[in-house]
């Protein structure tokens, strides 16, 4: 076999230029890549090329979208033709199903705010071991009031735009969804009912007498975690590791996306863009049904 059987979807936020469409080609006829065919996933916003790939020139191929995309409002995703489809999503949690990260509305309460997201921008460049950084986070947040500490987050999160869509789709194609969080278990379990995922893995804050003791207690979800999880999650539901995606914007959601078939970093630290699988950097979670291959049209027929 001489080549590789590929996708590559060209997803703007607006429409794609033509120039950027000229800059695409050239870099196809630089490597030898041949286009199959071309498809409007959205009209001239997504466009889905079907190619054959020489196999010495993928990963010249992936450097040369990838740096082409950079800054661009265009974004460039390259993956095998087989297993398009996933019947298992694993998602992060925090800046990824919804737009906040917990703990710091939580150290909001205590005045602590831009300490803990100091150390939490640095953990998600990789920057901090995470157990540590959580730790240390945590600690921060002693003393804290936790009788109705949860019901009161609940009320101040907001949905990252699109998820529910994508959520609902998966779900209505028979897709198994997962949260893995580095958060905190009553929100993630929270967030999974809203979205109608199967599964929630987080971290649990410990309390005492209505406060919170500044400590967790239980295993930490950390990177190495959600990266096992994955793998128990897809082992019950005998779902080959090439059926599964790991959607996350964080360092520690690179083991994860590291065992499974495919990987999105969304809207992602810059370390994690250049080490994932794609990228994801649109306005809309909706975009990976794109990703995935289902037209306008198809996403909302699995709407309805």
């Amino acid at each position: 076999m001489t080549n590789l059987s590929y996708v590559i979807t060209l997803i703007g936020k607006s429409d794609i230029p033509a120039e950027f469409i000229a800059s695409v080609q050239e870099i196809f006829a630089k490597l030898s890549v041949v286009s199959q065919f071309e498809i409007q996933l959205d009209g001239s916003r997504v466009l889905d090329y079907s190619v054959e790939i020489p196999i010495g020139a993928l990963a010249e191929l992936k450097i040369d979208l990838f740096d082409l995309s950079t800054g661009s409002g265009v974004d460039i995703i390259v993956q095998p033709t087989e297993n398009r489809l996933k019947k298992l999503f694993i998602f992060d949690m925090d800046s990824t199903l919804i737009e906040q990260e917990v703990i710091e509305l939580i150290a909001a309460r205590a005045n602590v705010e831009a300490q803990v997201a100091e150390i939490t921008e640095r953990a998600m460049n990789g920057e901090l071991d995470f157990n540590a950084s959580l730790a240390e986070r945590v600690a921060l947040l002693k003393g804290i009031e936790s009788t109705s500490l949860f019901d009161e987050l609940k009320t101040q999160l907001v949905f990252t735009n699109g998820v529910k869509e994508l959520c609902k789709v998966l779900g209505n194609t028979g897709v198994k969804m997962a949260v893995l969080s580095g958060g905190f278990t009553p929100l993630a379990k929270y967030v999974a009912g809203e979205l109608g995922l199967d599964y929630a893995h987080a971290n649990n804050l410990e309390d005492e007498d209505g406060k919170l003791t500044g400590k967790t207690y239980g295993e930490i979800v950390n990177g190495d975690k959600k990266a096992e999880l994955l793998q128990r999650i897809a082992a019950e539901n005998n779902i080959e590791l090439d059926q599964v995606c790991a959607v996350g914007d964080g360092a520690n959601d690179l083991p994860m996306m590291g065992v499974a078939g495919f990987g999105i970093a969304w809207n992602a630290k810059p370390v994690v863009q250049e080490k994932a699988p794609s990228r994801l950097n649109s306005g809309s979670l909706r975009d990976v049904l794109y990703i995935l291959g289902y037209s306008k049209g198809e996403q909302e027929e699995l709407l309805k």
